[in-house]
């Protein structure tokens, strides 16, 4: 992944308007859940446990100092030059975020796009981080290690 002194680090902004209006979407997109400051991206480099999938690269620190889940989305113009295509990963990631929130332990982690990830879908992405997060003993999906989908209320 390289120096991340060198890359510009964008935590993903995870708040929106949808987001502030719907109970549904609870804590996985406030300022809480984002790692925003240069000394949590630091102690993720220097205590992180790293592994890369088909789609992309997955950085995890799980004994956070603040005992929080948080996460950062690295998506720099190395992926790709036009913003669209940085913005749907960006895309891809927080819904992936949000859907394996309430699973995940207090755990910091990183999240970096590579070019594969240009043609995924979200179904691609989601069974990509679930491999990264069982080889990395992240957490434990029920039904035969598949994520449950978002119940759909009438």
């Amino acid at each position: 992944m390289g120096n991340l002194d060198d890359k510009v680090a964008h935590a993903v902004n995870m708040s929106s308007p949808m987001a502030e209006n719907s109970n549904q979407t609870g804590m996985a997109f406030g300022r809480d859940a984002r790692l925003r400051n240069r000394w949590q991206l630091d102690e993720m480099r220097a205590s992180g446990r790293k592994m890369a999938g088909r789609t992309c690269v997955l950085i995890i620190y799980k004994t956070p100092p603040d005992g929080m889940r948080r996460a950062a989305f690295l998506i720099s113009r190395r992926y790709s030059l036009k913003a669209v295509e940085r913005n749907r990963a960006r895309r891809l990631f927080r819904e992936a975020f949000r859907q394996i929130y309430d699973r995940l332990p207090p755990v910091w982690m990183i999240l970096v796009p590579r070019q594969r990830m240009k043609n995924a879908k979200l179904d691609d992405v989601m069974e990509d981080i679930r491999q990264l997060g069982d080889k990395l003993n992240l957490f434990d999906f029920p039904d035969g290690g598949k994520p449950c989908e978002p119940s759909a209320t009438p």
